[in-house]
Parts: C-alpha cells; structure tokens; sequence
C-alpha cells in the first residue's frame, strides 16, 4: 500500500476513532441526566405515597373498591396491571400500621 493510501486509512481511522470518544461522552451525559430523572421520579414517588398513607390512616378506603376502579381503567385500555394491583395492597397495609 502507498504512503498516501496508508495516510488516508489513518486519517479515516483517526475520524472513527473521534467519532467513537464523542459518540461515548454524549452516551455518558444522555445516561447521567436520565438517571438523574429516575432518581427525581423516585423521590417524588416516595413523598407522594407518604402523604398517601398519612391521609389513608384518617380515611380508610376499601381495597376492592380501588382495586376495581383500577382493573376497570386498565381494562378498557386493553391491558392489565398486576403490579398496580400489587402496590394498592402495600398502601393499604402501611396505612394501617
């Protein structure tokens, strides 16, 4: 292979490998922010069911009522939600500690 040949291979390997490193800093920023949105999400999650169990423990709901507005949106949405259903029981039973 020429010199010219062999340069332009390396320039093009230099340009892939630039392309790679920028490509991987800006995964690594992308992964930063959405972890970060998770997190928030969390947080928000977690003060948002305290209040739930605080205001449950001065008015009680009965599960099956919930339970069934739930199966009833989801239903008509075409699916189901198991974990949804789950998470009514895990309430209810903080709330009545």
């Amino acid at each position: 292979m020429s010199d010219f040949m062999m340069s332009q291979v390396q320039g093009l390997l230099g340009k892939v490998a630039d392309d790679i490193d920028r490509m991987s800093r800006t995964n690594a920023g992308q992964t930063e922010m959405l972890l970060e949105a998770i997190n928030d999400l969390a947080a928000n999650i977690f003060a948002t069911q305290s209040v739930l169990i605080a205001v449950l423990r001065e008015h009680p709901v009965d599960a099956k009522t919930v339970k069934d507005f739930i199966t009833k949106q989801v239903t008509a949405a075409g699916t189901d939600a198991p974990k949804t259903l789950a998470i009514v029981d895990l309430l209810l039973a903080d709330a009545k500690k």
